[in-house]
């Protein structure tokens, strides 16, 4: 198989199944947040989730995407034994890493709630949670950062080897098992064993674990298939090229400790505004229990919806690694041109209008997914925010691919101060969606400044990519004003005030504007600029948009 080929099909695979876990992950949210009623009893659920998320970054130190790089980079000379090397010995070490980071959460959960919560006497806020509870609901997830270490690295590995359907399936997998375990769990919980609401929240948070343990399985049974392959090829080293651990590591340790910032961005970002946010609303006189409400509005309950078109971004980046890596250490800069082209443009042409789209239809979207309108103003304004965050996804990767990783932890830390130093005063006066507005200022900042490194470093024109991206906002922004204006119309004749009556909005609108957007782009031929043959095959078929 080419290299295009393989990337287009990694890039497919891993994106399908980020798709896919994000769409079952909003849609169980419907029945989930039901049970649970106002959003603010889900409070402990959305605070246990970014203290989770940073001790998974710090846990796995990035090793998952070094993992792959590594394995990339010596499997293209040959050196297989290399590879097999690393890998046997990284399973332990993240096995140690990940019980380690297991215990620093558990013990540091108490101080995290007490922060979170803005009070510092452990007696609650009000109507609030306390911070006793917000505590157990977070050491309850961190039994999940054991198993999370050993399940991203070896989906690395497997990346490495450019094999991206094991990490695909084993995402759904996971997904799919903790979902059937939150929603079982949390219905015996509230609705036969008549228990309480924060016992049902330590059960969703457990919900992790299971998926976890559930992937586990499923790359353990992709390894028993593909294991002769891999031995195969060590046999078939003739490279003599032979790493000491101490030098291997040194290695890794290079490419993860950029890797791991990276990955800390986004739990950064969700930090500060856990730090910040019901502090900050405290100071201008929000009633506690509002605190709790627009937070889960904010970190949880938006942010699911938001991250649908931006969790795109996942694929490219999973994808890309192993694929610039190669081509940047065989000196292929065409290809690796090509390769960046490609990538930034599929992903805006698709994350662009799903994101504006999002915008146009904030109210009926929000609420067909979680049956009311308290939230629709956030989403309105976080959506276009879903570009950002794919982009900057997206160019990291980029830069770690050409080996200028240690710049993406300047930029990266960079946009995390200007986040914290816009966020207090942004939220106190515009409150929850400041918080919105300090995170699109803060990406903007460092996919700017990952745009010129890969200009200087990389030699890549983005005039042809300028062009494209021109054409796609466009594109998206007709057909965003006809979505709004459809949306008008049939909320002139159906009340979006209901799941059903709001989803049927929701469903006509997005296939008009997806209708209108395809036969613009085909009509104009930009979709060939992305898809491939793939528009000419549509052409052929249809006998339209010649």
């Amino acid at each position: 198989m080419s290299e295009s080929k393989e990337l287009v099909r990694g890039t497919f695979l891993i994106t399908l199944s980020i798709m896919i876990t994000k769409i079952l992950g909003i849609i169980y949210f419907i029945p989930f947040s039901s049970m649970f009623g106002d959003s603010r009893n889900l409070a402990p659920f959305s605070y246990a989730y970014t203290p989770y998320n940073i001790a998974i970054a710090v846990a796995t130190a990035g090793i998952p995407l070094a993992a792959s790089k590594y394995v990339a980079k010596y499997n293209a000379l040959g050196a297989y034994r290399a590879s097999q090397k690393f890998y046997r010995s990284s399973f332990i070490v993240m096995a140690i890493t990940g019980f380690i980071g297991f215990l620093i959460l558990y013990f540091l959960a108490p101080g995290i709630a007490d922060l979170t919560l803005g009070h510092g006497n452990g007696k609650g806020n009000g109507d609030g949670w306390s911070v006793g509870e917000v505590a157990w609901v977070i050491k309850i997830i961190s039994v999940v950062v054991i198993f999370i270490p050993l399940l991203a690295t070896w989906r690395g590995v497997f990346q490495g080897y450019k094999s991206m359907g094991p990490t695909a399936v084993s995402e759904v997998i996971e997904q799919i098992a903790r979902i059937i375990f939150i929603l079982v769990g949390c219905y015996l919980m509230l609705h036969v064993l008549d228990s309480s609401l924060l016992i049902a929240n330590g059960i969703a948070t457990f919900g992790a674990a299971i998926g976890a343990i559930a992937a586990l399985f499923t790359l353990w049974y992709y390894w028993q298939k593909r294991k002769h392959n891999i031995d195969r090829m060590v046999e078939e080293d003739t490279t003599d090229i032979n790493i000491s651990y101490t030098k291997m590591y040194l290695e890794i340790i290079s490419y993860s400790i950029p890797f791991v910032i990276v990955s800390l961005n986004f739990p950064l970002f969700n930090l500060v505004d856990q730090m910040t946010h019901n502090p900050t609303l405290k100071l201008v006189h929000v009633d506690p229990g509002e605190r709790d409400h627009f937070f889960t509005i904010l970190n949880m309950f938006t942010n699911k919806i938001v991250m649908i078109p931006a969790s795109l971004a996942s694929g490219f980046a999973v994808s890309l690694i192993p694929f610039i890596t190669k081509t940047f250490a065989e000196g292929n800069t065409r290809e690796m041109h090509r390769q960046i082209r490609t990538s930034l443009g599929v992903l805006m042409y698709i994350t662009v209008p799903a994101s504006l789209g999002i915008m146009a239809l904030a109210l009926p979207i929000y609420v067909a997914f979680y049956g009311r309108a308290d939230g629709s103003e956030i989403l309105f304004y976080y959506a276009p925010v879903g570009i950002l965050i794919a982009l900057l996804s997206v160019t990291a990767s980029m830069l770690q691919g050409i080996d200028k990783q240690k710049l993406t932890v300047f930029v990266i830390l960079a946009a995390v101060v200007i986040k914290f130093i816009l966020n207090i005063p942004l939220i106190m006066m515009f409150h929850t969606v400041g918080a919105v507005f300090s995170t699109g200022l803060a990406t903007l900042f460092a996919v700017i400044c990952n745009l010129v490194i890969l200009k200087i470093y990389a030699k890549f024109n983005f005039s042809e990519t300028w062009l494209h991206f021109g054409k796609i906002f466009i594109y998206s922004f007709i057909m965003m004003i006809v979505v709004e204006i459809c949306s008008y119309v049939l909320q002139m004749f159906i009340e979006p005030h209901g799941r059903f009556s709001a989803g049927l909005i929701v469903t006509i609108s997005v296939i008009i504007g997806m209708l209108l957007y395809a036969i613009m782009t085909m009509k104009t031929r930009l979709a060939d600029e992305f898809l491939g043959d793939l528009p000419n095959k549509i052409r052929r078929k249809l006998g339209i948009l010649k």
